[in-house]
């Protein structure tokens, strides 16, 4: 861990906590470096908001020179991409909360999960900005939130013709920037890994829990129902291309506030029969170690190595959203498949070179319904790659990807996921 790494979780410890911010002595480069940090985890405001009064960073940071022309001072482009952050949250949260009671007008009353019940843990939660609202609905339903989104002003990112196909649709609100996702499942039913998860939630809706977020009820799930949730879509970013510290504080922050509810040996036990207790022994041990969260019995007393985990963590920001590890991902969930079949699970690089027509379903419809033009899909997407690679500025476009997947499919291993 390097120094703005330190800094940046120092900040982030004091502000969850409600602390008085420690000064530490920065130089403007430094602070730069600590914001873009935080920006790429999710988190710019709350830091910012935290670090604005300390001394060293606002001594000679934020003072304009006299010469004409001279470049607006760094610390206010901060403040006005920060402040516009939380301008659009406080957006998408009205219009959030407005959604929720169209559609109980409607007879429809979904579970809320995620980003709207994990902002309420935060002592600022206007400081913890997120673009998706996730519902979860009955399939009964669905026809009923689609009217009532696009009488909202939402757009479903999908052809109509196939929403009925979905097991989750989102929708976007251009002026809002805001999407929402509508789940009726939480998690792709035709997954192989995956598909184990929705079991552990079939008993979701009888036992669901209603929370107020601004003097608005709304259903969600039950505080140990929501925390396995938690616990399994971290889960599941690590399979694909990783996740930030903002989940680790979500799961911890979460824990804390609900733990009188929550039976954690049962929590485990589901852990471990997904295949996770190891990963979420880590990812509370991080959170007790770097956020001073503690972590529950029985994950506190597994026995886990934080370090690559952690590493990981810290390089992957709010979701593992970085070029080259989105692309990295056929490798890592290629081997878990293999793994699933029995398979040697070394790094499969012909799956993340050519995929499947089912895993290039979703980008490219037309080999669904025309498998013989799967090596049309194949030619189209490596083009597309590459010309995407050398706007990111990636100078080796192959070899990054697969050497990060590698590294990657070593974490399943640390963590037990396979053999």
């Amino acid at each position: 861990m390097n120094q703005t790494q330190a800094i940046f979780l120092t900040l982030l410890r004091e502000a969850i906590h409600g602390q008085a911010p420690v000064d530490p002595v920065l130089s403007p480069a430094q602070w730069e470096d600590v914001f873009h940090l935080a920006e790429a985890h999710g988190l710019l405001p709350m830091i910012l908001d935290h670090a604005g009064g300390l001394s060293s960073c606002c001594s000679g940071f934020t003072r304009k020179t006299a010469e004409a022309g001279a470049p607006e001072p760094p610390l206010l482009r901060w403040q006005e991409r920060a402040i516009q952050q939380v301008t659009n949250q406080i957006i998408r949260e009205n219009v959030f909360l407005n959604l929720i009671l169209r559609l109980r007008a409607e007879g429809v009353e979904p579970l809320v999960m995620k980003g709207p019940v994990c902002r309420a843990l935060y002592p600022k939660p206007w400081l913890r900005p997120s673009v998706d609202d996730d519902f979860l609905v009955p399939e009964t339903s669905m026809a009923r939130c689609h009217a009532v989104l696009k009488e909202l002003g939402f757009s479903p990112c999908r052809d109509e013709a196939e929403l009925e196909s979905q097991w989750e649709i989102s929708y976007l609100k251009h002026e809002a920037s805001q999407y929402v996702e509508l789940h009726k499942y939480l998690f792709d039913p035709d997954a192989p890994f995956f598909s184990d998860f929705n079991q552990a939630f079939e008993r979701a809706w009888d036992c669901s829990d209603s929370i107020m977020i601004q003097d608005v009820p709304i259903q969600s799930f039950a505080p140990a129902d929501h925390l396995l949730f938690l616990i399994l879509h971290a889960f599941k970013h690590f399979l694909f291309s990783g996740f930030g510290i903002r989940i680790v504080a979500d799961i911890c922050l979460f824990t804390e506030h609900y733990e009188e509810q929550i039976d954690f040996t049962v929590l485990e036990q589901s852990c471990r029969a997904l295949r996770c207790s190891s990963f979420a022994a880590a990812v509370y041990q991080i959170g007790a170690r770097e956020l001073g969260i503690p972590a529950p019995e029985p994950f506190s007393g597994i026995q886990v190595d934080l370090e690559p985990l952690f590493e990981d963590v810290l390089a992957s920001g709010v979701h593992g959203g970085k070029f080259e590890r989105l692309h990295s991902a056929n490798i890592t969930l290629g081997t878990l498949e293999a793994n699933l079949a029995g398979k040697k699970s070394g790094v499969r690089l012909g799956r993340a070179l050519f995929p499947s027509a089912d895993a290039l379903a979703a980008g490219y419809p037309f080999v669904k319904k025309h498998p013989i033009l799967l090596p049309v899909a194949w030619t189209r997407r490596v083009v597309s790659y590459l010309f995407a690679a050398r706007k990111h500025g990636m100078n080796r476009p192959v070899s990054e990807p697969i050497k990060l997947g590698r590294e990657r499919v070593k974490l399943l291993k640390t963590y037990g996921v396979i053999s």
